[in-house]
């Protein structure tokens, strides 16, 4: 499912980003660094079989100090913190684009996903290769958020244990205005993958039937997020309102397995929630490629339809395999970042569809 973590975050003034650097001090919860030397080893030393103790590693934006790598982070699979920042590290050409100036929601398990978890919106003490922009809430309290814009932010937002990233659906050029709109499509206990496969295929052809092109990828836990990149010149609202539109159309062609209940409680175990609640804005979902706090360290993977059509395995997409996906396939996703579709359209052969 996405986050409600942005609830009562909403930025009701003026949004710009922080130019003002920021010196690095260790915030309450993040571990004080202890490098093994001063002199930083390149980013490919992050790349060794088996990550120890702390180090400096050099990025083309700056050295970040790394602790307290083989730490069990989780424990039924012996994968560890250096594990995880060694894959963001492995894709970190590909996933930032997906987190690049969009307001960031950290998930942080500073002891590994069996030990406690929060999110985090405010940026506190970061070093300075990490951009920040600030917010004003609807209480007119200020939040600078993390701006995942390098490598080196990457990196040091890993070393904090976070483990989950929630991008905004928009940048800071336009923050009132999303580049895509999400279906979430969250299962109930009895509901198989290959279902979930099967309402996203049906999400995948009302979008066709309205003129637009989705694309999926795995939640990272027992779901699907369908996104459909948008040119940046509606408002959350027009936004919002179109994928409620699209879910009932969903729901109504789908009655025995599609949901728009919200509540759990009230929900059929047997019945998937197309959640389309996640495009208000300062709401997020899980980023592509993000990790996720699930056994195996399993990765929120984008999919092409004939994965989709033909089953996968979410469990099978952890960070392990996904590099050796990339090598093998390259991003299946990039279109979400290129293909900027209208909706004027689209809400005309909706309005159609109803």
């Amino acid at each position: 499912m996405g986050t409600d973590a942005g609830k009562g975050q909403r930025a009701t003034g003026q949004m710009s980003t922080r130019g003002k650097k920021r010196t690095p001090a260790r915030q309450k919860g993040q571990p004080e660094a202890h490098p093994d030397s001063d002199a930083p080893a390149p980013a490919s030393s992050l790349l060794e079989s088996r990550l120890t103790g702390a180090r400096n590693v050099s990025t083309p934006s700056g050295t970040v100090s790394l602790t307290h790598l083989d730490k069990v982070y989780w424990p039924e699979s012996g994968f560890t913190k250096g594990d995880l920042i060694r894959y963001y590290h492995l894709v970190a050409e590909t996933i930032l684009p997906y987190l690049e100036h969009r307001p960031l929601i950290l998930k942080r398990f500073p002891n590994g996903i069996t030990k406690g978890s929060f999110f985090q919106h405010e940026a506190g003490n970061v070093p300075d290769y990490v951009d920040t922009v600030r917010l004003e809430t609807e209480e007119g309290r200020d939040i600078d958020y993390i701006l995942c814009n390098n490598e080196a932010t990457l990196l040091y937002l890993s070393n904090l244990g976070t483990i989950e990233r929630h991008p905004w659906h928009s940048r800071t050029e336009h923050l009132d205005r999303p580049d895509w709109i999400v279906f979430d499509l969250d299962p109930g206990q009895r509901v198989a993958f290959k279902q979930i496969c099967e309402l996203a295929l049906g999400i995948r052809d009302v979008l066709a039937r309205v003129g637009l092109d989705g694309y999926a990828k795995t939640s990272g836990s027992r779901g699907i997020h369908v996104y459909v990149p948008i040119a940046s010149r509606y408002t959350f609202d027009v936004a919002a309102a179109f994928a409620e539109r699209l879910a009932k159309i969903v729901v109504r062609e789908n009655p025995a397995l599609a949901t728009l209940e919200r509540s759990i409680e009230h929900r059929n175990e047997d019945q998937i929630y197309v959640d389309h609640l996640q495009n208000a804005r300062g709401k997020s979902v899980v980023a592509p490629y993000s990790v996720r706090p699930r056994p195996g360290a399993t990765v929120s993977t984008p999919l092409s339809w004939a994965d989709v059509k033909s089953g996968v395995a979410p469990a099978d997409f952890t960070i392990e395999t996904i590099p050796r996906r990339l090598r093998k396939r390259g991003d299946v996703f990039q279109p979400v970042l290129e293909h900027r579709q209208v909706l004027d359209e689209a809400i005309r052969e909706a309005d159609r569809l109803d």
